[in-house]
């Protein structure tokens, strides 16, 4: 039996909520029942663990409607039977169901992120989509800790998932778009938890994202002018860097990708860059345009006479064998930020909104351009075109802002 002393569980932290108690055990602990007969009536009273609120709580049930003190007591004995039975098997008045079904919520977490470190162990997830369900986890366990204890997956429910969308959105201060990420993992979160048999359905079904016509993108496309200021700078400062920028700029390459392209990638004699299966986001190995600037700049940069195996990118964004973080970007550009008075919604990645701008108010063919940023709409566009390998001529001769 799990009967628990009169004392209640140790409380830790400064949220009254909180305890040190956890597990199938707490949920279990209780007091054993007995009868009263006072001037509050006539009752039975018992305590129990209650996961919600992280402390014993005492449960009263009324007998006043039993007429007669000796039939009172007799119906008395055979409830006090009846609870202490189904409190010594699991039984817990506060929660839905029985303690013996249980699952430590903590415990599915833990097991959610092996799941994802073995996605990304063979292959199946991106580092920087591992990355982000770690952070989404880590974020879930912050909210646990100061705003909702959660003992137990079946806490995990609507309620849960709608809170803690307003304390991402709201009191973490983020935006609709990041409110909406958090909303995707937690579909995905719960569809594991249903995978397992942890839950019977999706507490996520019925919860609506922000709609996209309602908030603004906060990454804006960057005047050429400002993009001419951002080369001459680069040029001068940080040379290195402004082959990351021509590259996002003229080939539309995402930063994560340019960390993994190796020399080997660049094919000089006719003009391409292959973007490996493994390296590119859509898992489909890509050939684009170079342009000759790109060439003659990153030529100039010695980048070329690197062992082909090299990245092109590594310390210090030389060549090197170390694979970089595509976090070295955003420090680099946020370098810029004050010395050329940058506003917040160009970023570095704005570079590539900007580039296909250009490229299409230069009149480039909309489907070269498609092509060459490797649009998420590329299987539907090559349903009316021959992806090309070859290198595209307007491309390759562009010499633009940047």
């Amino acid at each position: 039996m799990c009967q628990k002393n009169s004392s209640t569980p140790k409380k830790s932290g400064n949220n009254p909520n909180l305890t040190n108690q956890s597990g199938v055990l707490a949920a279990r602990m209780f007091d054993l029942p007995t009868y009263k007969d006072n001037g509050a009536g006539s009752y039975i009273e018992f305590r129990a663990y209650d996961p919600e609120q992280g402390k014993m709580r005492r449960k009263t049930i009324k007998l006043n409607r039993i007429k007669g003190i000796t039939n009172r007591r007799t119906y008395a004995r055979g409830v006090i039977k009846r609870l202490t039975d189904q409190l010594n098997k699991g039984w817990n008045p506060w929660i839905a169901k029985d303690v013996g079904d249980l699952i430590v919520f903590e415990d599915a977490v833990t097991r959610y992120e092996a799941h994802i470190e073995k996605m990304l162990a063979h292959g199946y997830f991106r580092k920087e989509t591992y990355d982000g369900y770690k952070s989404y986890v880590k974020i879930m366990r912050e909210y646990i800790t100061k705003k909702r204890p959660t003992y137990y997956v079946y806490q995990f429910d609507r309620k849960f998932c709608v809170d803690f969308l307003d304390y991402v959105f709201i009191e973490r201060n983020n935006s609709a778009q990041t409110r909406n990420n958090y909303l995707n993992f937690l579909r995905v979160f719960s569809g594991f938890l249903v995978d397992k048999g942890y839950l019977q359905s999706k507490p996520t079904d019925g919860i609506s994202p922000i709609s996209k016509r309602l908030y603004k993108k906060e990454r804006e496309c960057i005047p050429l002018d400002v993009i001419g200021r951002i080369a001459d700078y680069c040029r001068a400062n940080d040379p290195h860097f402004l082959l990351a920028c021509y590259l996002l700029y003229y080939c539309f390459i995402r930063p994560v990708e340019m960390t993994r392209l190796r020399v080997r990638d660049f094919n000089l004699k006719s003009g391409t860059v292959t973007i490996p299966a493994e390296c590119s986001k859509n898992k489909k190995k890509q050939t684009i345009t170079l342009p000759k600037k790109v060439i003659l700049y990153a030529v100039a940069l010695g980048v070329f006479s690197a062992p082909i195996d090299d990245f092109i990118f590594s310390n210090k964004l030389r060549p090197g064998q170390d694979e970089i973080d595509p976090k070295i970007f955003r420090d680099h550009w946020r370098n810029l930020r004050r010395p050329l008075g940058l506003k917040r919604e160009w970023k570095f990645y704005s570079l590539k909104d900007t580039g296909i701008t250009a490229m299409l108010k230069a009149k480039l063919p909309a489907i070269e351009v498609r092509d060459q940023a490797r649009h998420s709409s590329l299987e539907i566009t090559e349903i009316y075109t021959d992806h090309r390998e070859d290198v595209n001529p307007d491309i390759f001769h562009l010499d633009g802002a940047l």
